[in-house]
């Protein structure tokens, strides 16, 4: 019976890397027959645009398994990046994934969830504010497909370090006390859990909320933690690592 949700991020696949793409294939196998729904919040490529005709072939090994699992019956859910957006009709027709250029939340087993990939959260960095509507925009859609992907491809680099967000603090410490102010924003508004992801740090944290019990996570990524949040019915929320140790165990460890 399918009945686990996985949330996974910032694996920042790079084109015709297949190490990068293996370790992801292989973990999507794995888990294939308890997945229900897949949730990608963002940066799952290192860039992607949806050109037309289809111009991403070095994706090819995750692709093909993506179209295995949508076959198979999981459903994809995307919230676009920084890296990925304009996803196209390859996510939109072929997968048949539901898309959302920035935020979305959902009823899960009555409890109300807040998703965004997060490159938005922290308000006062402007430099990458400003760059993001510079990006984000009709004309420069246009561009990009007037350029190709030939062309595209060979600036993509320099894109993606900009659209990082360089501009705002990189201290850990002072990225997750910024995520953790807006979650506690979306929670008094009414969210019960707020997934992220963007500061590449797993993390799962509760709070009180006028007497609610409330719950933040960040799904991490798959560069440096290789790591993911599921969603089990009866269950609730974990974070977890590739090698099949959740937050809770690696504190144990660490304490």
């Amino acid at each position: 019976m399918r009945a686990d949700w996985l949330f996974i991020a910032d694996a920042h696949l790079r084109e015709w890397n297949l190490e990068q793409q293996t370790r992801i294939v292989q973990f999507l196998e794995r888990e294939k027959e308890n997945m229900e729904v897949l949730v990608i919040l963002g940066d799952l490529f290192e860039f992607w645009f949806g050109f037309e005709p289809f111009a991403f072939e070095g994706y090819r090994p995750l692709l093909d398994k993506l179209e295995e699992l949508v076959k198979a019956g999981v459903q994809i859910r995307y919230l676009e990046g920084n890296h990925d957006f304009v996803l196209g009709t390859y996510f939109e027709e072929t997968l048949e994934a539901k898309i959302a250029s920035h935020e979305s939340e959902l009823d899960l087993d009555g409890k109300r969830i807040y998703l965004a990939h997060g490159d938005l959260v922290n308000r006062k960095d402007r430099f990458y504010a400003i760059f993001r509507r510079l990006l984000r925009n009709a004309l420069t859609y246009w561009l990009i497909r007037r350029a190709g992907p030939k062309v595209t491809k060979k600036v993509a680099r320099f894109l993606s370090s900009v659209s990082s967000g360089k501009g705002g603090p990189q201290n850990p410490e002072k990225i997750e006390r910024i995520f953790h102010e807006f979650a506690l924003e979306k929670m008094r508004e009414g969210f019960d859990v707020v997934i992220l992801a963007h500061n590449h740090l797993p993390q799962g944290r509760s709070f009180e909320i006028n007497g609610r019990q409330t719950h933040y996570f960040n799904v991490g990524d798959w560069i440096d933690h290789f790591s993911f949040l599921r969603y089990r019915r009866g269950r609730g929320f974990t974070v977890e690592y590739l090698q099949g140790q959740d937050e809770t165990e690696r504190k144990k460890e660490k304490g």
